[in-house]
């Protein structure tokens, strides 16, 4: 059984290198689709990226209108594979979850997996409890996206859980996200940036459905993703 993995970006130096490193072996193809313009707001200097990645993954760069237009190249530069895994540069698996999920991918005849559970992570905090979004982590590459992470097929859930570090950021960072985001549209971002981020607010702090990002405490993560210093510079 042959596996891909793909991340779509824009400027995620801070990550992409840690997480391709982080991808096993067994997975063959590494992929990382590297947005030349984000998908909404106003474009702006690119990082180094696609220069890291390239180190590890082979690297497309392009500009792509939409999220799942983006994702959508992914799929059809893996065809030749049976799996392709959806991980963010900010999205990691401890080691044993990646092994759960190659033993529930070998043994599924499902065309989509979604994740049990995830972990969400705040600077260097942790959020809990967090929103029970169970999002796609693989697909066949036949699949195909029709909004953002969001397939038109049927799928089943692997006892695997994600580490998502979405908003383990700096000021910066956090600022370039949040006017990029494919949910741009749907919150005021200005508002969120100033009434809850820099204003260092503890609970209800998602963007668009607050209570979904309940409460900040202390954080316990694998030996393995501790090691690769995520929060180094916040």
């Amino acid at each position: 059984m042959k596996f891909a993995s793909v991340a779509v970006a824009f400027n995620e130096e801070r990550f992409i290198g840690k997480h391709l490193k982080h991808i096993p072996d067994w997975v063959e193809k590494k992929l990382v689709l590297v947005s030349k313009i984000p998908w909404e707001g106003e474009p702006e200097p690119l990082d180094k990226t696609a220069e890291i990645a390239s180190q590890y993954a082979q690297v497309v760069e392009g500009t792509w209108a939409t999220e799942h237009e983006q994702r959508n190249t992914g799929q059809m530069l893996n065809e030749d594979c049976d799996w392709v895994i959806i991980l963010d540069p900010d999205e990691f698996l401890s080691n044993e979850n990646w092994d759960k999920l190659k033993d529930f991918l070998e043994n599924t005849s499902h065309d989509a997996v979604i994740i049990q559970n995830q972990r969400v992570f705040w600077k260097d905090k942790e959020v809990s409890p967090c929103n029970d979004y169970q999002q796609l982590i693989a697909v066949r590459p036949y699949t195909r996206f029709v909004d953002k992470r969001i397939i038109n097929t049927s799928y089943t859930t692997a006892p695997v859980e994600l580490l998502h570090f979405s908003w383990s950021r700096t000021d910066k960072e956090v600022w370039s996200k949040i006017s990029h985001y494919a949910h741009a549209h749907d919150f005021d971002i200005k508002k969120w940036y100033e009434e809850v981020w820099l204003a260092g607010k503890t609970e209800n702090l998602h963007p668009v459905s607050p209570e979904a990002l309940g409460r900040l405490t202390h954080p316990i993560l694998p030996k393995e993703i501790e090691g690769l210093d995520i929060w180094q510079g916040l």
